[in-house]
């Protein structure tokens, strides 16, 4: 299986039932072409968002994408690097989400 990565840009900001109706329609689709996806990330103004699936190559995701009607930028392979396979970067990050989490606790050591 290889990353595929998605790009797609946006007029209006999306909605959240927006977002749900473009899964919906895209998953049986990727599903008949042995795909699925994996993560999304949306734009703080909703109107930019990448999607990371797991499939067969980008041609796969292209044909589910056209199947489901779906308006794309660009569709890529990627190799994906992610803190979990770096045990010191990983340390860091749980080290910094504990700070903060802190930080938003009332009555915390760090007020």
């Amino acid at each position: 299986m290889a990353s595929i990565i998605v790009e797609y840009g946006f007029e209006e900001p999306m909605s959240d039932e927006a977002l749900s109706r473009m899964a919906k329609q895209l998953d049986s689709c990727l599903e008949i072409r042995n795909g699925t996806w994996v993560r999304s990330s949306l734009s703080s103004d909703r109107k930019r968002m990448i999607c990371e699936f797991e499939a067969p190559d980008a041609e796969s995701v292209r044909e589910a994408l056209r199947s489901a009607r779906q308006t794309f930028e660009r569709v890529w392979p990627a190799q994906v690097f992610a803190v979990e396979s770096y045990p010191e970067l990983l340390a860091k990050l749980r080290d910094i989400r504990s700070k903060s989490e802190a930080a938003q606790i009332p009555g915390s050591a760090t007020e």
